[in-house]
């Protein structure tokens, strides 16, 4: 059964472990008409320094960039965000739908200090992310079979209620027969484990109904929280109409020119799409080893200022073009955000020249934005799902910059955001 939207108009705060996932989840409200900030971290105010400016948007979303902190940092980052943000504000924790990172212990911090039961669901079906039996499945194989996890999590636990379990918290898995009773049934099973203390529940769920009706059931609920990937933020988005924004707002163009996309995933999917953008006529891909970005590289440093000629240079030809980082036999996945740091440290004049961005992975996606200085996005749609596009805030002429994590789409998803950004670069934009 579907449920109209509400008219109850909430604010959300929505606390996400990296970037592209923080944009992600924002994706859905800004479809339906919410206004939604994505902040590079708490501090990230206006150019003003005014705090006021980031409350008024419906949905604040904070980039904690805690997905490879220990559990004591990452409880500290989430402590000054509720702090600065949440009052007045629906929490939602946002985590990745393949469970990567300290996600669990963010969870149990967020819970004590809430003092509320969590709803953890972070299936995102449209993205062949689900959840039977209580264990996780990408497009039907176990979470722990994928390359992904084997090359991140190999040996570890992969069951969200376990790991929920391992940081002290009483969890439990609730079955998809209970989803698929409704609304009520839910919303039942959920009041019958707070009687009990249970302090995190995780649900099973196949299709986007179900997500549905875990939407409609955590916003009939009190003392609850919803920690999830994408999809259920999207389902909430759904739930309730937008609020109803009068105050005129101004038209800015963005620049038009070429758009650069850099890649720091390390993904099967990731390699997919970068083989099908070399086979792209107006497009140029540049390989980039890791050895040449490792703090030990200084002698290579002419290698690294030719790359950046060769890029203005076909970018003055009207070329788009696209940076990755290679692997070699030394290559570990930790050092992913030192080396996304080290080029985009290199690209500095070849982003600050682009009239639009595309950046998979999220650590890859904030080094390159500190770089240029931004530091809040304005989200505005998604080119397809999982691929977000938002606009700078903190330059006279805002940039169009599509995120994207590394294991999310198919084979031509960056080519459609690059065309993507190139249309919207003829259509002059609302500024929020």
């Amino acid at each position: 059964m579907s449920h109209p939207p509400s008219t109850i108009h909430r604010q959300y705060l929505i606390l996400a472990d990296d970037l592209s996932g923080a944009a992600d989840c924002a994706a859905g409200f800004a479809a339906a008409g919410w206004r939604t900030q994505v902040l590079l971290d708490a501090h990230a105010h206006s150019a003003q320094g005014d705090v006021s400016a980031d409350e008024s948007a419906d949905v604040l979303t904070i980039d904690t960039d805690s997905r490879r902190d220990g559990a004591e940092h990452s409880a500290a980052k989430l402590h000054h965000a509720l702090q600065l943000h949440g009052a007045g504000r629906t929490v939602l924790k946002k985590i990745d739908s393949t469970l990567r990172g300290g996600w669990a212990a963010e969870v149990a911090f967020l819970q004590s200090a809430l003092g509320q039961i969590a709803l953890v669901i972070p299936s995102f079906p449209a993205m062949g992310r689900t959840l039977v039996d209580g264990v996780v499945l990408v497009r039907g194989q176990r979470l722990a079979e994928t390359d992904t996890w084997q090359l991140e999590h190999a040996t570890q636990e992969d069951r969200p209620a376990h790991m929920l379990s391992n940081v002290g918290l009483r969890a439990e898995y609730v079955a998809l027969s209970v989803t698929a009773q409704g609304m009520r049934a839910v919303v039942q099973r959920i009041e019958q484990a707070q009687a009990r203390g249970v302090q995190a529940l995780v649900f099973d769920v196949a299709s986007d109904a179900d997500l549905q009706t875990l939407a409609q059931a955590s916003s009939e609920v009190r003392n609850a929280f919803s920690v999830c990937s994408a999809g259920l933020s999207h389902a909430i988005a759904r739930l309730t109409d937008a609020p109803d924004h009068t105050s005129p707002r101004m038209h800015r163009t963005a620049h038009q020119g070429s758009t650069v996309t850099l890649v720091g995933s390390m993904s099967a999917v990731a390699r997919e799409q970068l083989r099908f953008l070399a086979d792209q006529p107006h497009v140029r891909v540049h390989d980039i080893a890791p050895a040449l970005l490792r703090p030990s590289a200084s002698h290579d440093e002419p290698q690294l200022q030719n790359l950046q000629q060769t890029l203005l240079q076909e970018m003055a030809q009207g070329l788009d073009v696209v940076v990755s980082i290679g692997t070699d036999a030394s290559f570990n996945p930790a050092e992913g955000p030192q080396l996304a740091a080290r080029l985009a440290q290199v690209l500095s004049s070849v982003f600050a020249r682009a009239a639009g961005l595309v950046l998979t992975g999220g650590e890859t996606a904030r080094a390159a934005l500190q770089q240029l200085g931004i530091h809040r996005l304005h989200v505005r749609a998604e080119s397809e799902p999982g691929v977000v596009l938002s606009q700078s805030a903190s330059v006279p002429t805002p940039q169009w910059i599509a995120t994207k994590a590394g294991a999310f789409g198919n084979a031509p998803s960056l080519h459609r955001a690059i065309l993507a950004i190139h249309a919207k670069q003829q259509t002059p934009t609302e500024e929020s």
